[in-house]
């Protein structure tokens, strides 16, 4: 019969279900139940749908926070992982990844240094060029990060932009000596931005250059250090002038 049938709909996860009420029997004092239960149920579900966007944006938020307070152990990268965080979205984007794997991408960037927390201020604020050793030592910040975060369950996604944003295309990089594909996409696409954004900021051994010229270095260092495919990605958004804020 039609309740039945409609009972049946419900079961399959079609809340918004109805039963045609036309009778002042039992069936239909039944059926008026079932309506009100309907009713509850997707008022429920709402509910937890408007409250894990909260918790989301408070998520975000927080992210946000630690990521500007990482920077600021570093005067010289102020703004650093909030630049890299929106080149690398709108890489993202470009290569159409689904919404998941943008916020992945969007909170990986956002933290990819988070190792420098454990890396000591006096060489993260050095206003010269590194010695051999402090360079080998800033460069443990990836599997600092990454060891920060993997007991974090929501994070095994990306964790691998804060592992391996420094990996190069030809299994030069570091901490894994990955190459090519064997590099993480999110890693690959937080790498290219953290060097765009690098080139075009000021650094205590480098002054910056223009979009252009940064576009042109990265274009020559394709398929050695980044993604060709990235790398013409980016050619492509400041083509269309969509890399300026």
């Amino acid at each position: 019969n039609q309740l039945a049938e409609t009972a049946r709909t419900f079961a399959r996860g079609d809340f918004a279900a109805r039963a045609d009420v036309r009778s002042h029997s039992e069936i239909g004092e039944l059926a008026e139940t079932y309506n009100r239960m309907s009713d509850q149920i997707q008022d429920h579900i709402k509910r937890l749908h408007a409250a894990a966007q909260e918790n989301q944006e408070l998520f975000l938020g927080t992210i946000k926070a630690l990521a500007a307070a990482i920077d600021e152990k570093d005067p010289y990268t102020r703004g650093h992982s909030d630049r890299v965080s929106r080149f690398s979205v709108l890489i993202a984007k470009e290569l159409r990844l689904g919404p998941r794997e943008v916020r992945n991408v969007e909170i990986g960037s956002l933290l990819h240094d988070v190792g420098k927390i454990g890396i000591d201020d006096r060489i993260l604020r050095k206003p010269s060029v590194l010695t051999e050793e402090e360079y080998r030592y800033m460069k443990q910040h990836p599997e600092k990060g990454a060891s920060m975060l993997a007991p974090i369950k929501n994070m095994k996604e990306i964790n691998p932009a804060v592992k391996h944003h420094h990996e190069r295309w030809d299994g030069r990089g570091y901490p894994s000596g990955l190459k090519a594909d064997e590099i993480p996409l999110i890693a690959r696409i937080v790498n290219v931005a953290d060097t765009f954004d690098a080139m075009t900021t000021n650094r205590p051994y480098q002054k910056s250059m223009s979009y252009e010229k940064a576009v042109a270095r990265l274009k020559e260092l394709s398929g050695t250090a980044y993604d060709p495919k990235l790398v013409e990605v980016v050619a492509t958004l400041h083509r269309r002038g969509e890399l300026k804020d």
